[in-house]
């Protein structure tokens, strides 16, 4: 029989061989932390939606939550609006998608608007402004019109400001577009609407962003532009006029003529819990003297404020309901209201003006 002989010294060579390429794949396996399915590169921002209707907007609210939408999302550490680092959910985030609340306390004046992703292999920047309404002031015009000024940021694109009272689930939603004045990244004046007497203001911009304010205007209106009906009207010492337009904050204001120390009277028709409101706010119109002044007394002058009025110019006041009565006392309902000329100056009549007079 013919024998076969292998050559068995080349075979401890193979072996070496074999057993260092396993040891380098094997080596490969443990130091590869990379997630299966997830790239090896910076992330990348396709777009960005508010959260609550999935509309993509180039600008944020704060507090507000947005959907970033994009690539090589899944490795992030962290997120900045302005420069201030906001938290995320990694649990909601994959590689193509993550949710970012916009922190309460992030800048959005005088910023670059910079939006900035960072995961483990780089960084992106996407142009993202934020947008908040802080306050408002109100005003009026030099021919009388009232005005409100918005104040926050940015509102360098502001296109649109609406004041809306109502709800639709309530069937009284009532929108009025106001006429913009002025905008600047910090302030946006407008017009208020007629027929406005409470109302939130929103503010929409170009960018697909809307803010909305505080309340404004009364809990409870006794006048604008016309006598609320649950009241009535009466007098001693002088004459008054409902429809005055010149001056008026609105379509009407209330004329008062009156003789030293007279006055108007405003009575509801039920009494009005002292308790229900926390102010009376009234714009009142001088046309005598620098000093000239009117009382604002509830039920009888059980309780009394003093009022300036400034010539030729509206002074709207704000009275807690707790100046009325300071040391105590107040009463459980109002069922009077007076504005008495106290100006102690002794002409024989004096003219002033009442307007946007209500409860707060």
């Amino acid at each position: 029989m013919k024998r076969t002989n292998f050559k068995t010294k080349a075979v401890p060579q193979f072996l070496l061989m074999l057993f260092i390429v396993v040891s380098l794949v094997s080596c490969d396996s443990d130091f590869d932390t990379k997630t299966p399915g997830t790239a090896v590169a910076p992330p990348v921002i396709h777009s960005v939606s508010e959260a609550r209707e999935d509309a993509p907007v180039t600008q944020g609210v704060l507090q507000n939550t947005y959907i970033i939408r994009g690539e090589n999302l899944a490795s992030l550490v962290a997120v900045y609006f302005n420069g201030y680092r906001t938290s995320f959910n990694p649990a909601l985030t994959t590689d193509n998608l993550t949710f970012v609340s916009v922190p309460e306390f992030a800048p959005y004046v005088g910023q670059d608007n910079i939006l900035r992703l960072e995961n483990l292999y780089g960084s992106t920047n996407y142009d993202f402004s934020l947008l908040t309404i802080e306050d408002f002031t109100e005003g009026t015009t030099e021919d009388g019109v009232k005005t409100v000024t918005l104040i926050g940021g940015d509102f360098t694109e502001t296109s649109e400001v609406t004041f809306t009272s109502g709800t639709e689930e309530e069937g009284n939603l009532v929108e009025r577009p106001a006429e913009i004045l002025s905008v600047s990244e910090t302030e946006v004046t407008v017009i208020v609407p007629d027929g406005v007497e409470q109302a939130y203001i929103n503010l929409e911009t170009s960018r697909g962003a809307s803010a909305q304010s505080d309340s404004y205007g009364f809990t409870y209106s006794v006048f604008i532009d016309q006598l609320n009906p649950e009241w009535s009207m009466s007098q001693w010492g002088g004459t008054f006029d409902l429809e005055a337009t010149d001056p008026a904050l609105g379509q009407y204001s209330i004329q008062s003529v009156r003789e030293a120390w007279s006055g108007l009277t405003f009575s509801p028709e039920t009494g009005i819990p002292f308790n229900q409101y926390s102010a009376i706010t009234v714009s009142v119109y001088g046309t005598g003297d620098p000093g000239d002044m009117v009382n604002v007394a509830i039920n009888d002058f059980a309780g009394t404020v003093g009022v300036e009025l400034i010539p030729d110019q509206w002074n709207k006041v704000v009275i807690p309901m707790a100046s009325f009565f300071p040391t105590g006392g107040a009463p459980a309902v109002i069922n009077r209201i007076d504005f008495q000329e106290a100006s102690n100056t002794g002409k024989a009549q004096y003219i002033f003006y009442v307007d946007d007079f209500g409860f707060l």
